[in-house]
């Protein structure tokens, strides 16, 4: 950065895995963060020591995305806090790792409620602040399963599909306010469990993979996700806009 940075973001679902990353990095280099935590305030608080003991900045607020009254609260406490929002991470999501005829209609409700009417309603309630901004970022989190078939989740991956077409139409229709959105594609990261602990239920990503190959990409882990968001908050990464960065480590080559 070429000026001291005083941005504030929003990162939904940062109290544990890839979230907890992507503010740990941000913090780091002078953001401040809200981490945003729904089921897991334990992981939260975790989270936010290691900022502080980093000598970062960031609070807890402890909402439910799926929760319109909620989410206007957050983002309002962020701009009393702080007085500004200039960058939002949209990140949290739910992975049930189940095929389609073990879905019903109200699981797959609940899975579209979170993985894009939350990334929807995060947009509309901090768009307001972001076009205040004289840096500001929209990033969605999206996923490898949003464009490569694997035989499991379809469910998911249809979700992650719509946030790369959402990230595309938000990019276009946000060029005036000159507010640059981006989508991060990832592969498996190693975090610490599935958000609401959900059971690994689906066996066929085994069935998919050819047993002879040799090379198997290691999981990415979720500061290195974090590395490639702050690259994207930077002044270089204003050139990017509404495009799908794949971080995967090679897997979907596999």
């Amino acid at each position: 950065m070429d000026r001291p940075e005083n941005r504030v973001a929003l990162v939904t679902g940062s109290g544990k895995g890839v979230g907890a990353g992507v503010v740990r990095v941000l913090a780091k280099n002078g953001v401040k963060c809200c981490i945003n935590c729904n089921s897991n305030p334990q992981m939260a608080e975790k989270t936010l020591q290691a900022i502080q003991e980093a000598g970062g900045e960031a609070f807890i607020y402890q909402a439910d995305i799926t929760d319109d009254a909620q989410l206007t609260a957050m983002v309002e406490a962020i701009v009393q806090r702080y007085g500004r929002l200039d960058i939002l991470v949209n990140n949290a999501a739910m992975q049930p790792n189940r095929f389609i005829d073990e879905y019903d209609a109200d699981s797959l409700r609940r899975l579209w409620e979170i993985n894009i009417g939350g990334y929807y309603r995060s947009v509309v309630k901090c768009l307001p602040y972001l076009r205040k901004s004289d840096r500001p970022r929209i990033i969605n989190i999206s996923s490898i399963h949003g464009k490569r078939p694997t035989g499991f989740d379809a469910g998911y991956a249809m979700t992650k599909g719509a946030i790369r077409m959402f990230t595309r139409e938000l990019a276009l229709e946000l060029l005036p306010d000159g507010i640059p959105v981006n989508a991060i594609d990832l592969g498996g990261c190693r975090i610490e469990f599935k958000t609401g602990n959900q059971p690994f239920t689906s066996h066929s990503p085994l069935d998919v993979q050819n047993p002879d190959m040799k090379a198997r990409p290691r999981l990415i882990v979720p500061d290195e996700v974090g590395e490639l968001v702050w690259y994207l908050c930077s002044p270089a990464g204003e050139a990017l806009n509404g495009d799908g960065i794949r971080v995967d480590r090679g897997a979907a080559m596999t």
